[in-house]
């Protein structure tokens, strides 16, 4: 690209750039990648500039898709990433800008061309344009092969240095042996973000490493668009990552992507010291340091300046924090492929341990399997858990957290004991609260992070004991103070109403009303607002299910607003009866958990119901309606006697003084005994059958590496499809 290239537009006139994708072979140890590799330029930073880039360097590519299976030019170039790469893991001073910024360039035209290569052709093709070797012509003599297994130190390198079309070429091995370049290319990308730390300096490396290894896998999702099947069973790429050598880098490699997230280091301003209009490194460098001092004091994080919403959560995540963001979508892209033990990756994940806690682990192996059993990698908790909590209205983010409280031991201890749990719930029930605004995926994930910290005893305890004031999300009114154990039963409620009113899903509202159901034993003053719209819920569900008879015994059907043919509707309104007898049955077993175990600690529950009395005559079949109306009966009869004491109708204060006093001579044993409410969440079988397209769709949604072709649309959809 040339020092000169500072935009897009300039690309396909670049003289280095066409000798890179011309019919002229370039060995690894040429002066041309030394000049090559002097730019700078801006990645694209969304999928209008990426579509921009594709536009302009599209000529270029197409002349590189037909001339690299002769000329190895692709090869040669990862050959010279690889030498400094090697380098810069040999250096004294890994924090060498100047090494940095040529490792980092070659990487990028690396990245560039293989994302082309993924989009366009299979796997095996990709592989294939990077293991060929470069043929030479000697001059009045045969095609020879390339002697690019020579990686000289480049300071070696002149501009007198012959040319490769002047100088003989003798026979020489094959430059990797019986190893594919695919291989030796993952090595070094592993080797530099676990070994070289994460500085101003090597920021941007580090980013370029993780999406480079994000474009390399994403032949994943680019397999039916080839028409290919089965593709990890039969990939290198993954071959190389889940089943060769580099799987035993997996706690590794897993622990920096997690320090990588949870320190949530911002970008550096600039990259390598340059200014953002491209230049040379060495007339900006001094500048460039300058800033980044500037930078140090001043810098705005998502920690020290709050998104105020979650859509400006995604946004600035990509832009200020971008290695954390894309270290988060790398982590969920390693676990969530190959779901099974022989993913060093996914155990390590969920096997790693809290630096706070003495925890001794020695690497064993199982005799019996041919699992091994590696050390588990030590993160810091607190760090990790700050990082989640900042990020959780992030889809990404959100399934991350998913993972680590379905199967992460540690992290789930950590949360148990964290007494400002209100940081990690109140993001989650924002992205609920703001259900419309979201695809079901997300809620659905949001739904069960809720069940499965609603199985913790003392958390749901502890949740109506915190008081939150001031909600200035919560539009629908305005409450001044509310427990978070309060506003958890009145968000789901509010996800619980809407779903049965426009999805319909019986896997959302069945999560909604297990989560209130764990939490319902442990009902404490719950909010007046709260008590009326769980009885509101019930009372709307009733009618709706009433109409519903009315109309099917009536047959006159052709009115309801159902999205199917006359002939279907008769069916399809028996299965919503179905749905709301199920609904109200559970609503029913909530009242009566919260009846039979808080009574005297909800007096606003006893007020709710007996403003409804009437309500629950209509479900008099159910078993457990008889402690409900029980409790009615009770309380209505001291409030008749008061009000006839008091020779007329009582205020909401006497009304409430009334049924405090009776709860007082309340004696629980007098109802029926019915099984605790319990539930807990159980992962489906064959769960990769969701996960894994749903990463992809985050990655391609979520990330910093963006497919704006018709070719990446296609593949993104069909994903999304799934």
């Amino acid at each position: 690209m040339g020092v000169a290239i500072s935009r897009y537009s300039e690309l396909s006139s670049n003289e280095l750039l066409a000798r890179f994708c011309s019919k002229e072979v370039i060995c690894a140890n040429d002066p041309f990648w030394n000049q090559l590799l002097a730019f700078n330029i801006n990645p694209p930073a969304s999928a209008e500039e990426q579509l921009v880039f594709d536009s302009s360097a599209e000529c270029l590519l197409q002349k590189f898709l037909q001339n690299n299976p002769q000329t190895g030019n692709l090869g040669s170039l990862v050959q010279v990433f690889i030498t400094r790469a090697t380098e810069l893991l040999a250096s004294p001073n890994s924090d060498n800008v100047m090494l940095a910024w040529q490792t980092y360039n070659a990487l990028f035209v690396i990245r560039a061309v293989s994302k082309y290569l993924v989009e366009m052709v299979p796997e095996y093709e990709l592989c294939r344009h990077l293991d060929v070797q470069a043929e030479r012509r000697v001059a009045n003599g045969p095609v020879d092969r390339d002697a690019d297994s020579v990686t000289p130190n480049p300071q070696d390198q002149n501009a007198d240095q012959p040319s490769p079309h002047d100088q003989k070429v003798t026979e020489s091995p094959k430059i990797l042996g019986a190893e594919s370049r695919v291989e030796v290319l993952i090595d070094a990308l592993i080797g530099l973000i676990i070994d070289i730390p994460v500085t101003d300096n090597t920021y941007y490396l580090h980013l370029e490493c993780i999406n480079t290894l994000l474009v390399l896998m994403s032949v994943y999702m680019f397999a039916g668009v080839h028409g290919q099947t089965r593709l990890v069973e039969t990939s290198l790429i993954y071959r190389t990552l889940f089943q060769g050598r580099y799987g035993m880098h997996a706690p590794l490699l897993v622990k920096t992507l997690l320090v990588n997230l949870s320190s949530m280091l911002p970008a550096p301003p600039s990259m390598f010291g340059t200014s953002a209009a491209g230049g040379s490194l060495l007339i900006n460098i001094a500048s460039g340091l300058l800033s980044m001092l500037r930078f140090t004091s001043s810098t705005q994080t998502i920690y020290t300046h709050p998104p105020v919403d979650r859509h400006e959560l995604l946004v600035r995540l990509k832009r200020e924090h971008p290695v954390a963001n894309q270290s988060c979508l790398l982590l969920l892209a390693l676990a969530n492929h190959c779901m099974n033990e022989d993913n060093l990756y996914r155990n390590a994940l969920l096997c790693c341990e809290d630096t706070a806690e003495t925890v001794a682990t020695t690497p064993q192996k199982d005799s019996n399997t041919s699992v091994t059993q590696v050390t588990p990698p030590r993160v810091d908790m607190t760090a990790l858990h700050k990082a989640l909590c900042a990020t959780a209205g992030c889809e990404h983010s959100t399934l991350l957290l998913y993972l680590m409280l379905h199967s992460c031991n540690a992290y789930k201890r950590h949360i148990a004991s964290d007494p400002h749990i209100e940081n990690l719930i109140v993001p989650i029930l924002q992205v609920l609260y703001n259900a419309p605004d979201s695809n079901s995926h997300h809620i659905y994930m949001s739904l069960i992070v809720l069940l499965i910290l609603t199985e913790d005893d003392a958390l749901i305890k502890n949740v109506h004991q915190i008081m939150l004031k001031n909600l200035t999300w919560y539009t629908e009114r305005s409450i001044s103070e509310i427990s978070l154990g309060g506003l958890m039963v009145l968000v789901i409620v509010r996800a619980l109403q809407y779903n049965m009113a426009r999805v319909r899903d019986k896997y959302l509202h069945t999560n909604c009303l297990a989560a209130i159901a764990n939490m319902s034993c442990e009902f404490r003053n719950l909010h007046p607002y709260v008590a009326q719209r769980l009885i509101s819920l019930f009372e709307t569900l009733t009618k709706r299910r009433a109409r519903l008879c009315a109309e099917v015994e009536g047959g006159d059907i052709n009115t309801l607003d159902l999205p199917h043919h006359a002939e279907e509707k008769t069916e399809e309104i028996m299965d919503h009866i179905s749905v709301l007898d199920e609904v109200l049955r559970m609503l029913l077993e909530i009242i009566n958990s919260c009846l039979s175990h808080q009574l005297v600690n909800n007096l606003n529950m006893v007020y709710a119901l007996l403003h409804k009395r009437q309500l629950f005559q209509m479900h008099h079949s159910h078993h457990i309606t008889q402690n409900i109306e029980m409790v009615i009966g009770y309380f209505s009869t001291r409030l008749q006697r008061v009000q006839e004491g008091a020779g007329g109708d009582l205020g909401v204060t006497e009304v409430l003084a009334c049924i405090k006093k009776g709860a007082e001579q309340w004696s629980s044993d007098r109802l029926k005994k019915f099984p605790d409410l319990k539930f807990r969440y159980v992962e489906e079988e064959r769960p990769e059958e969701f996960f894994t397209p749903y990463v992809w769709g985050l990655i391609s949604n979520c990330g910093g590496v963006y497919w704006a072709s018709e070719c990446g649309a296609r593949a993104v959809g069909d994903l999304l499809a799934c």
